[in-house]
């Protein structure tokens, strides 16, 4: 009864606090208009967007993120923000790749596919979880190389760890459960930032810029230039999470009865699926061949399943969380808006002078300037876009000053996988949404951030010293 009795205390709370910072955002804030560089249309956006965080962050039970979400929306259109910058998100390629990578991944469980999977893993590993971790991460590393989508890959990785933590018997957020997935969350996130197509972060810094910058910028530059320092972080990130969580503690063998036991052949639908997400795959990787985009390949598998069997009409209710797609499709809607109002521009009048105040020592200005766009993080949830935005467009002024912009895009990746909460990444909030909440708790997530946090600025000096040999740093 007292612990329903603090629930309940902490749940008012939340909704007392969101009613005091509504009050002060749509009152005071928005009436005094303090920012003189913005006009009331933008002092009204940002009050809603400041609020709609406020619901994001402390995420009363009664009111889900996606429905945050739209009444974001909503009162976005209030202020008279434009149609096609309010739903800019659900247009982008993002969304309409999320869709149906919740259905590839629950294909793979429904069909059986994922457990025949698991237990082929566990059997090549002998159930160890250090074993399994390392096969974890040979699979993330894998499938980066066939999909830019991290999305993609977190739909069909997690629901296997999800088996893996589940048939190892391990208790819901233990630190061993946690360890697992968080090691998948790494291998699925980090190192495919290291070539250009290995995540969305590489042609999002192709795009933003400017067309003399991207000049000789072809794929084997931009990944010859990263790959290296993405390693470094990713080995890092992994030995800080053998050190803080410990899996040896497990002994070296766990035994998993399940993966002992023979597996019956396979099924017409596992057969379907293997073929179909295979086909997919392979899509993914000859996109330099054919041209066809990620999403038009990413459509066609979803209708091949549907049209074999694989799936059915009940897939759409059980098997897509829709909470989670409306959310990010209101969160990718953020950076037109931002644009639309002048935000984006304020920041980098703001900010250039600071960064490139710092451009005379490299070292200090990579500590400088990642502290600084991560410490804005906790506001830009966003994947990170409008700081992303914001910085590359320092990119011109900082060549002058020796900085090249693949350093840029090394700061732009590690911008977008940082979190330290669930709030501030949507990746963090599917893979939660994928292992049902079992693996990792807010706890766990933080430690991981700041072990995350610790492994890229201890990788500045080894990228550095590599930047200085290809000859891209004086």
């Amino acid at each position: 009864m007292t612990v329903e009795r603090l629930g309940k205390g902490t749940e008012l709370l939340k909704w007392v606090f969101l009613a005091v910072f509504a009050a002060a955002a749509f009152g005071p804030f928005y009436i005094l208009q303090p920012m003189a560089a913005l006009d009331g249309q933008a002092h009204w956006a940002l009050a809603v967007i400041f609020f709609t965080l406020a619901c994001w962050i402390f995420y009363p039970r009664r009111l889900p993120r996606g429905v945050a979400g739209i009444l974001m929306m909503g009162l976005l259109l209030l202020g008279n923000l434009p149609y096609e910058k309010v739903f800019a998100g659900f247009t982008s390629s993002a969304v309409w790749i999320i869709i149906p990578a919740f259905l590839f991944g629950y294909a793979i469980q429904a069909t059986g596919l994922g457990r025949r999977i698991t237990v082929l893993v566990l059997r090549r590993c002998g159930g160890s979880v250090v074993h399994v971790s390392l096969a974890l991460v040979l699979i993330g590393i894998v499938f980066s190389l066939l999909t830019p989508s991290i999305t993609v890959r977190m739909a069909l990785i997690m629901p296997l760890v999800y088996n893996i933590i589940t048939m190892l018997g391990l208790r819901k957020q233990s630190q061993e459960s946690a360890f697992l997935a968080l090691v998948a969350f790494t291998a699925i996130m980090v190192p495919g930032n290291g070539w250009l197509t290995g995540s969305l972060a590489g042609p999002i810094n192709m795009g933003l810029l400017s067309a003399e910058l991207r000049e000789g910028l072809d794929w084997f530059t931009y990944s010859r230039a990263l790959v290296v320092p993405w390693l470094v972080i990713t080995a890092l990130i992994l030995v800080y999470l053998f050190m803080i969580f410990r899996p040896a503690r497990l002994g070296n063998g766990i035994s998993c009865l399940e993966a002992e036991e023979e597996l019956p052949l396979p099924s017409r639908g596992e057969v379907r699926c293997a073929l179909i997400l295979g086909a997919c795959f392979l899509g993914y990787l000859t996109t330099p061949l054919h041209g066809v985009e990620a999403v038009t390949i990413t459509a066609a598998a979803l209708f091949l399943l549907f049209v074999f069997g694989v799936l059915t009409a009940g897939a759409f209710s059980e098997g897509i969380n829709w909470d989670v797609v409306i959310l990010i499709g209101a969160i990718m809607g953020l950076p037109p808006v931002f644009d639309a109002i002048g935000f984006t521009d304020l920041l980098a009048d703001i900010l250039l002078p600071v960064v490139s105040g710092f451009a005379f020592n490299i070292y200090l200005f990579l500590f400088v300037l990642i502290s600084l766009v991560l410490l804005n993080r906790f506001i830009d949830v966003v994947f990170g876009l409008p700081t992303v935005a914001v910085m590359m467009s320092f990119a011109p002024r900082l060549a002058e000053l020796g900085i090249h912009p693949l350093v840029l895009c090394m700061v732009s990746g590690i911008i977008q996988c940082f979190t330290i909460t669930h709030y501030m990444s949507p990746f963090a909030i599917i893979s939660n949404q994928l292992l049902k909440g079992y693996a990792w708790s807010e706890r766990h997530l933080l430690f991981y951030g700041l072990g995350y946090l610790l492994a890229v600025y201890l990788a500045i000096f080894p990228s550095v010293w590599y930047w200085r040999a290809l000859g891209i740093l004086s």
